[in-house]
């Protein structure tokens, strides 16, 4: 599989031979598994149902082969034409030293001729105006031809590119990591000629709003930055954390998961009996993996707290901690930090303070991501290089370790938290919460919020408690996060990482029929907020 592949990021002899030999079969891959027979049957049916004028205008960004996010951008598209927008698609078409899916600068022709091809026919499939960046590049549509290096200004500017080289580099300190220099120049390079090249296409097609992925990405900010200057509205979007759902951002990026306004409004607002119900089921769900959007492991994993104890041979009668991590190159913990230097930072200065206490066990459970995804940074090796050997009371459970997180929730007295979700989904259980980073939940009323390292230490050596009323109020804010900041969207299906349904037909994409949709498309064409009022918070439930 990885021979010849249009993801290698190094251009050996025998990939050069092979990749022109396997490109027609990826082709047929990504158009397979892509669904674009099903889209362009979807494109085909829309185009017979609009009628009239088209206004206003929006331009649909879809940069990358990643077949779930095609699915949603064309899906979303075809809904906004049903509604009177007239759409036009903005793909890359190649070019870029560097993107998130390849390094083109170092294995030109691909991952463009894999890539750029599958995007083009997603955007051909919906019948409409269709741009590309490419065509616009200062450079042109080769990767050959980009600079070396990018103006002074771009080169400083760091944080523009920041998610696009922690993702590239799998590190959350690419200076240190293999090619990081490297990774940081290219990825400044393209952002650069991005920006002048939809500069170019925003004159051109003169949209309305723009719709993108996630706004971190570095071709993404690039856009951004280009539509703030102009006034330009950009909404954005994101895969969220409860399956077949979406987050939603206007003027900022999704993946921020701005809370606050949402947040302040269900904290004065108890739960109905069925609000109460519904997480109730969505927590269930996600204990058995069939809430979330990603599943690590299978049906087989022990729930139950003293099922996870006696897996771990811990000693009865001791006070349990756990610590929760992220991946280190997670868009979470970009410039998250308060009071660490690093997530590593905190899980050693953890270890040091727990070490010192006798009657306390602390069990760090790395990510599972980190398995599935791989890091530059595994957590295990950052303690070593900060710690040495771990003290006798510290455990730590390995990433490719099926163990239930929510079983080690049952037996633990406090969780330790940086960034990750399941703090929240602690709290919410009734178990104290310490958060270090500056989480979503961070603030809100039912954590601990370490400010210090003292304040670290303090937490630790003291016994945790959560009052009934802060359970309630983080089950406000559970449900506010879940069903109102997430958006079920069932008109993509995803099963087992693999798209599974896209629509065919323009009839199941019509106004009225589903007003979770009826609702974006309105917020996306006339603005306002994008996450669900109370009244259609249990729709899809």
């Amino acid at each position: 599989m990885r021979l010849g592949s249009a993801l290698a990021r190094e251009a050996r002899p025998v990939d050069r031979l092979v990749s022109p030999l396997r490109r027609p079969l990826d082709r047929a891959w990504y158009r397979r598994s892509g669904r674009v027979r099903e889209l362009s049957t979807l494109g085909e049916t829309v185009s017979r149902a609009e009628a009239g004028a088209r206004s206003p205008r929006v331009l649909v960004v879809s940069l990358r082969m990643w077949t779930h996010h095609t699915a949603y951008e064309s899906v979303i598209a075809n809904a906004l034409r049903l509604r009177g927008a007239d759409v036009v698609f903005l793909t890359c078409g190649g070019g870029q030293p560097i993107c998130e899916v390849g390094w083109g600068r170092r294995v030109w022709p691909r991952p463009c001729d894999r890539c750029a091809w599958f995007t083009d026919r997603v955007a051909a499939a919906g019948r409409v105006w269709h741009e590309r960046l490419a065509d616009e590049l200062p450079w042109g549509s080769s990767c050959a031809d980009a600079p070396r290096t990018p103006s002074q200004t771009s080169l400083e500017d760091t944080e523009s590119t920041a998610a696009s080289v922690a993702w590239f580099a799998k590190s959350a300190d690419p200076a240190s990591a293999p090619e990081g220099p490297a990774i940081e120049r290219d990825f400044a390079v393209a952002a650069e000629g991005v920006a002048q090249a939809f500069e170019r296409i925003v004159d051109r097609v003169a949209p309305d709003v723009v719709f993108t992925l996630n706004g971190l990405f570095a071709a993404e900010q690039a856009m951004r930055t280009v539509a703030d200057r102009r006034g330009l509205p950009v909404v954005t979007y994101e895969i969220a954390p409860r399956k077949d759902a979406l987050i939603f951002g206007r003027d900022f990026p999704a993946p921020d998961m701005v809370m606050d306004d949402l947040a302040d409004e269900q904290a004065r607002r108890p739960l109905s009996v069925d609000e109460d119900e519904a997480l109730d089921a969505l927590l269930r769900a996600r204990v058995s993996g069939t809430g979330a959007h990603e599943r690590y492991f299978g049906d087989a994993l022990q729930h139950e707290g003293e099922a996870v104890r006696t897996a771990l041979e811990l000693p009865t009668g001791t006070r349990v901690i756990s610590a929760f991590t992220n991946l280190s190159w997670d868009t979470a913990l970009l410039g998250k930090d308060v009071a660490f230097e690093s997530q590593f930072d905190w899980l050693a200065e953890t270890c040091r303070i727990v070490g010192g206490l006798s009657d306390t066990t602390l069990v760090i459970r790395v990510h599972p991501a980190e398995k599935r995804w791989g890091t530059a940074q595994p957590v295990e090796r950052e303690l070593s290089r900060r710690l040495g050997p771990l003290p006798s009371n510290v455990m730590l459970v390995h990433p490719e370790r099926p163990l239930s997180s929510y079983g080690l929730l049952a037996l633990s007295d406090l969780v330790l938290c940086y960034a990750t979700t399941v703090g929240l989904e602690a709290a919410v259980r009734g178990i104290p919460v310490a958060v270090a980073a500056l989480t979503h939940y961070r603030g809100r009323g039912f954590t601990t919020d370490i400010a210090s390292r003292s304040h670290l230490e303090e937490v630790l050596a003291e016994p945790s408690t959560i009052s009934a009323e802060q359970i309630d109020l983080a089950r406000r804010y559970a449900f506010a996060f879940f069903f109102r900041l997430m958006v079920p969207f069932r008109h993509v299906v995803t099963e087992h990482g693999a798209l599974t349904h896209v629509p065919v037909s323009a009839e199941e994409l019509t106004p009225g029929r589903d007003p979770l949709l009826d609702f974006l498309c309105d917020r996306i064409l006339g603005g306002g907020d994008l996450s669900l009022p109370p009244h259609l918070a249990l729709v899809g439930s």
